[in-house]
């Protein structure tokens, strides 16, 4: 069965390269899982785990989808124009059923981008993977890899 490990985080700590104890942890959660490749939800920025990923000589990849691919995929992730579509359709922001939609489709963008990483990763192919991504997807990111047949372990649901 393919394994996947989990390490939820901030990406403030994920950027932070002066981590050392952070980038301890991702080193010997690799190590402990013999893990075989690095996947990151991450901005195209500099990271402690990308640099952690060249020190164990291991395969990396960020598996967040760019500006680009979003739009391509459908995901809106400007919160500013989720709003407008709300404003549009419900002509306001505020009420009841105009913050339900508004929540639902953040939500929605979330899982699209969640689906996405797990198509990058089953190309990616090498496992035991690692992956590390903001905690608030830890937990339903677990559940679409179980869904799809994954084997995972939840190393920390918020390491920072």
């Amino acid at each position: 069965m393919k394994k996947v490990v989990l390490i939820g985080t901030s990406h403030s700590t994920q950027w932070d390269l002066e981590r050392s104890d952070f980038s301890d942890y991702v080193i010997n959660t690799a190590k402990e899982h013999g893990i075989c490749a690095i996947a990151e939800e991450i901005d195209g920025k500099p990271t402690v785990v990308q640099r952690a990923a060249k020190e164990l000589g291991l395969a990396y990849v960020n598996i967040e989808p760019n500006a680009e691919e979003r739009v391509a995929l459908g995901i809106y992730s400007n919160l500013s124009a989720i709003e407008m579509g709300i404003i549009m359709d419900f002509d306001d922001h505020e009420s009841p059923e105009a913050l339900e939609e508004l929540d639902r489709r953040i939500q929605e963008g979330l899982r699209l981008r969640e689906q996405e990483w797990l198509n990058r990763i089953t190309k990616l192919n090498l496992f035991p993977v690692l992956v590390v991504c903001g905690a608030n997807h830890v937990s339903p990111f677990m559940h679409l890899l179980e869904k799809h047949g994954y084997s995972v372990e939840i190393a920390s649901a918020l390491r920072e």
